[in-house]
């Protein structure tokens, strides 16, 4: 009777432990799942009629060539290829023969499909597909560069503490600093070690034959970049976007003269895609993803855009974010639904742009592929003081310039993960998931994602986020050192007697940091971790494959690692999960599983002795 009273406790057990773990897990991948199961309303082609005809998009006697790591041909070869093509092949640049980018061209007339077909069937190519062209978002404006007659006071009489205030003597204008809290974050953080590859038209960042290193960016630090227009090493901006873009990210700060940067001490890598007309190639544009995740950058920053997808893009977008580099992109300037590319491909951060107010700029593009919103500027709402105000060179004059656009946005959020980067944590997902749980929540997810920019809050999540993987560690290894000192003491034998016993601090430790492991392995963005931190699994494993009591109380000591691990991100608020599973549902599925992982223990410290 006894043993059919226990068998009947463990089933009951195992029946509680499925539903206070499934139950509140559906309820957090609710959301995920509807998003899944709706049909998506946006087309692969973002919004065309409002940007011209597809000829305007397109070189359709040009084919760009993504050939397959290790299988990048010889000279031989590509006179071979071109021989059966009918076309002239060769490196889309210098650095053509490390990232194994090329390019066709193609005589007048000549059948596209037939030629991408034969491509895409050699064992050798990746991907290949025509030459689309990626433009500057429209309708970015540029205010004359006079100081604003009402600028945004600078709090002044506000106590310091806790905060870093920059001597340049316009910071009082950048309105859009204080709206993300920059000095808040500068205490902790201003991008150190931190490397942002800004792929725009190029920056003014030297002294060459091209042209001069702008006023304000003498203390800025620079990696080596590259011109993938001119295919040189010489990337200097001869259009004035790509530098105010750079100045957002790390303008020469805190030295008396003009405007910050908001992580100033970070080092910006200029890659030139764009010629002078603000028009670039997706053959170059990939070349210079790839570029930079071969070189060394953290972060990329993509203010430019095209309402078509390409595929070199999007594989060079994957490639960059596996050598783990996050890639932040200007969502598009239509006003309207339907962000652009390379913002809509899924390894990327789209951004939308909101002005003085925090509402969303009437520029901004917006969709649901808009994860995170920040200051873009808005001069109908804010008249010229609405602008983002940066040092650059435009039309021949080196000045500082308000400019409003999604490109302007973009940058702000690239600087923030430079911020977040110089913490510690480089997982591109990590950063991802740290810039969207810490943003300020606006509402409409379509068109502010995950909220507004917050650069403190973000800076104050990652460096929590960071330590409390490394105290759990040493947690752990303090409770095995605490083990072995009890045994050694009280000359414990068996491995599953009573007191710590080794194997019980063992399963405690598997619980503990398993979903640390997990996170490492997945990704912050995975699914697979709503089931890696949750007690349904041992709790299965209880419910059907314990053979006796000893293995139940090892489960429970799972469990109970389990939960503990909840607890804590519970209570710090660093759970591991994206920005897509929110408070309210996060909240009931961490309680339940911590109730259940701790009846668990219990249940198992009183099983039957065998």
């Amino acid at each position: 009777m006894h043993d059919k009273n226990e068998a009947r406790f463990w089933r009951g057990l195992g029946i509680a432990i499925l539903v206070g773990g499934a139950l509140p897990m559906a309820w957090a991948w609710r959301g995920q799942l509807t998003e899944r199961l709706t049909p998506s309303t946006t087309p692969q082609v973002r919004d065309v009629a409002s940007f011209g005809s597809e000829s305007d998009w397109i070189r359709p006697d040009e084919i760009a060539v993504q050939f397959k790591p290790g299988a990048k041909p010889d000279s031989n070869a590509f006179a071979s290829l071109s021989k059966t093509l009918g076309g002239s092949l060769a490196w889309n640049s210098v650095s053509g023969g490390e990232t194994g980018i090329a390019r066709l061209t193609l005589p007048f007339g000549t059948d596209v499909r037939t030629k991408l077909a034969q491509l895409n069937a050699d064992p050798r190519v990746e991907a290949a597909d025509v030459v689309h062209l990626y433009r500057l978002p429209q309708n970015e404006m540029v205010s004359t560069g006079v100081a604003s007659s009402t600028p945004i006071a600078n709090d002044e009489n506000e106590p310091d503490k806790g905060k870093f205030k920059p001597n340049d003597p316009r910071y009082s204008e950048q309105w859009n600093f204080k709206m993300v809290n920059a000095e808040e974050a500068w205490a902790k953080a201003r991008g150190k070690g931190a490397i942002v590859a800004v792929i725009d038209t190029g920056v003014a960042y030297a002294d060459t034959k091209k042209g001069k290193i702008a006023r304000d960016f003498k203390n800025t630090k620079f990696a080596p970049g590259y011109d993938f227009v001119a295919k040189d090493a010489l990337p200097n901006d001869d259009q004035g976007h790509g530098t105010h873009v750079a100045g957002t990210i790390a303008e020469s700060t805190n030295n008396d003269e003009g405007v910050a940067g908001l992580a100033f001490e970070a080092t910006v890598m200029p890659l030139k895609v764009l010629s002078a007309s603000g028009s670039g190639t997706s053959a170059d544009i990939a070349d210079a993803i790839r570029w930079a995740a071969d070189h060394g950058a953290n972060v990329i920053n993509m203010s430019l855009g095209s309402p078509y997808p390409d595929k070199l893009m999007g594989s060079a977008c994957e490639y960059a974010k596996k050598k783990g580099v996050v890639i932040i992109c200007a969502a598009g300037n239509s006003g309207r639904e339907g962000v652009g590319y390379p913002a809509a491909y899924k390894d990327c951060v789209a951004v939308s742009a909101v002005g003085p107010s925090g509402e969303l700029s009437f520029y901004s593009s917006w969709g649901k592929e808009v994860a995170i919103a920040a200051p873009g500027g808005d001069t109908k709402a804010g008249g010229e003081a609405g602008a983002i105000l940066q040092n650059t060179v435009f039309d021949g004059k080196d000045d500082y310039f308000g400019f409003q656009g999604t490109s302007m946005a973009s940058p702000h959020v690239a600087a923030v993960a430079a911020l977040v980067v110089s913490t510690g944590i480089k997982d591109p997902d990590e950063i991802r998931a740290v810039l969207q749980k810490s943003a300020k929540s606006k509402g409409t997810p379509k068109k502010y994602g995950a909220g507004v920019l917050d650069a403190a809050a973000a800076v104050t999540l990652a460096e929590k986020t960071h330590a409390d993987g490394v105290a759990r560690f040493y947690v752990t290894l303090g409770l095995f050192a605490g083990c072995a000192f009890i045994g050694v003491i009280r000359k414990r034998q068996g491995p599953l007697s009573g007191g710590y016993p080794f194997w019980g601090t063992a399963a405690i430790a598997f619980g503990f940091l398993f979903p640390d492991w997990l996170v490492g392995y997945l990704g912050m963005t995975s699914e697979a971790n709503l089931i890696g931190h949750s007690v349904l699994v041992p709790g299965i494993l209880l419910m059907l494959g314990a053979k006796n009591s000893q293995e139940r109380r090892l489960l429970g000591w799972v469990a109970f690692g389990l939960s503990a691990h909840l607890g804590w991100e519970f209570l710090r608020g660093t759970s591991p999960f994206g920005a897509e599973i929110g408070f309210w549902q996060f909240t009931p599925w961490a309680i339940s599983n911590t109730v259940v992982g701790a009846g668990m223990l219990l249940a198992g410290l009183h099983a039957k002795r065998e």
